[in-house]
């Protein structure tokens, strides 16, 4: 088994930790977490009694001692190391610049701070595109009294006025994600199902957006059958609904776009309905509060609130 050679995580120091109390072999050890058992020997001799999060700064120093070159003093490693875990190194710096924190940096600076770490693993990963057939022509078909995306207004795409969403479903081997994506705020809503039927489909729909049914003037599907209960939606909820051509997913880049940030968290072939909702509420929680360019850096969150809140450190 070939192991490898980037500096252990904090998540791997935990383990180790776990395990060196449960009085495993640092050989052991090391084939638990696919790493050298010189180099977990060598990690357990340095901290005795061994603490993961006391290694794991003592580490951190150490390393900003050996890199002579960079902005980043030790409390802004620590303070990138934290937010790493949800934003990318272009969300951290205009983040810090929006707060306007005592030390800020360049996106490029912290590009360059990982990459020295060999740290690129910690980025967020730029997956393959999210690709899902925007319906069919025999979609069309199925759905009755469906609404072309011509006639929809022309200020939906002028992304000015709050209140038009982009829904969509997301597969997963056992169960289903049903995902709406309002496209000013980019506010994500996300509802677990056990199937594609039009009439689990639409109770979810109904359900997810009661409580924003003040700002909902518009929802934009593809052409799936499980759409094809629009009309009941539409009347529940006081909205006009409208349909994306088939095969022209780009009509919902916003909603094609979050679903690829969801795959981050459920990659194809998880099986979706052994997920404990306390994950699935996790992930949609850390999208909506992901700093976005496009709103300045605020949260979807923030940006609906109109009210920000801190996610940077003090430092």
């Amino acid at each position: 088994m070939g192991t490898r050679t980037n500096q252990l995580t904090l998540k791997e120091r935990y383990q180790i930790e776990v395990l060196n109390g449960q009085n495993y072999s640092a050989r052991a050890i090391g084939l638990r977490l696919n790493r050298s058992n010189k180099t977990i020997s060598r990690e357990l001799g340095r901290y005795s009694p061994y603490c993961a999060e006391s290694a794991h700064r003592q580490a951190l120093q150490r390393r900003h001692g050996a890199i002579k070159h960079t902005k980043l003093d030790f409390a802004m490693q620590v303070q990138i190391d934290h937010q790493l875990k949800n934003a990318s190194p272009e969300q951290i710096a205009g983040r810090m610049q929006l707060e306007r924190c005592a030390k800020t940096v360049s996106c490029s600076t912290i590009y360059r701070w990982v990459s020295r770490l060999n740290w690129r693993s910690r980025l967020p990963r730029k997956a393959k595109p999210y690709q899902k057939r925007a319906g069919s022509e025999a979609g069309v078909k199925l759905i009755p009294e469906r609404i072309d995306i011509d006639q929809r207004p022309a200020i939906v795409d002028e992304n000015t006025e709050i209140g038009h969403w982009e829904g969509d479903t997301v597969y997963g081997q056992d169960g289903y994600l049903v995902t709406l994506v309002e496209r000013v705020s980019k506010l994500l809503l996300t509802r677990r199902v056990p199937n594609k039927s039009k009439k689990t489909v639409s109770r979810a729909i109904k359900q997810m957006l009661k409580p924003y049914q003040a700002i909902c003037k518009t929802i934009t599907f593809d052409n799936g059958g499980e759409f094809a209960g629009h009309q009941s939606i539409a009347q529940k909820l006081g909205c006009r609904i409208y349909f994306a051509k088939p095969y022209h997913s780009w009509e919902r880049g916003l909603n094609e776009n979050t679903n690829g940030l969801l795959r981050r968290f459920f990659p194809k072939g998880v099986e979706i309905g052994k997920i404990p909702k306390s994950r699935i509420d996790d992930a949609v929680f850390r999208i909506n509060t992901r700093p976005r360019k496009v709103l300045n850096y605020l949260s979807p969150l923030e940006f609906l609130a109109g009210k920000r809140v801190s996610l940077m450190l003090a430092i």
